[in-house]
């Protein structure tokens, strides 16, 4: 109700997301006992005065706290045509300046995506977009879809990657139940798209989503040394 209001007294500006976020992601903590906490926010102070194209991967709803705590000035969304008509949420992202997508109707999706890039080019604005399409269930990145990265290539932005790491610790995927704890991001370097053609963009979505895999899977060897390391230790006092 919060962020929709504020959507009414400035309907349509990009800049609703950050007069909003401070107040959301507070009190979703306060409630829900879950936090985000996000490696390389300065990567943005470095691309002050451009714009970018951000992709990230998509794990859950949970994704709302990383993403409230990452994202920059100046930056809208790219979301499924689906979520326009969910109940109040629909009408302030309507509001926000989100840009609703149609992915059932190829020839709409290239006519919003086309729109997408005047729009970011006159307006200097940033997009965020969750290349997988859909929530990954399975551990790891699944295929990325190449709107982004034709995106990405029709205006020569620069691509910033932000890596969500597995927060399965505390969200069940079956049940769709989470518990209190700590969600995990980082900001990678901005990966250039200067001098790329239509012919480069699956090469490009196959480059960044290696890159991002690398980084996702990382955790996972931080997670065993730290539990090699307890188990040594515990025995050791054994």
């Amino acid at each position: 109700m919060y962020a929709l209001v504020i959507g009414l007294f400035h309907p349509f500006d990009v800049e609703n997301f950050h007069r909003a976020k401070d107040f959301v992601y507070n009190n979703l903590v306060r409630f829900y006992s879950v936090r985000a906490v996000v490696e390389g926010l300065d990567t943005f102070d470095t691309m002050k005065g451009k714009n970018f194209i951000i992709v990230a991967n998509h794990q859950s709803s949970l994704d709302m706290f990383p993403l409230l705590k990452a994202t920059p000035h100046r930056t809208t969304f790219l979301a499924k045509k689906e979520l326009l008509f969910a109940p109040l949420f629909g009408v302030a992202a309507w509001l926000y300046g989100v840009v609703f997508i149609n992915r059932a109707h190829s020839k709409s999706a290239r006519g919003v995506m086309d729109q997408t890039a005047e729009r970011i080019s006159e307006k200097k604005i940033n997009v965020w977009i969750f290349p997988e399409g859909t929530r990954s269930q399975s551990g790891t990145l699944l295929p990325f879809k190449k709107g982004a990265f034709h995106l990405a290539q029709q205006t020569q932005l620069p691509i910033v990657p932000i890596v969500i790491y597995d927060y399965s610790s505390i969200f069940n995927k079956k049940s769709k139940t989470f518990d209190s704890g700590v969600i995990k991001g980082k900001v990678l370097a901005p990966l250039s798209t200067e001098g790329t053609t239509a012919d480069d963009v699956s090469k490009l979505a196959e480059n960044v989503r290696q890159v991002m895999l690398k980084v996702f899977h990382e955790q996972d060897h931080l997670d065993k040394e730290r539990n090699d390391a307890s188990s040594s230790n515990d025995k050791k006092m054994m």
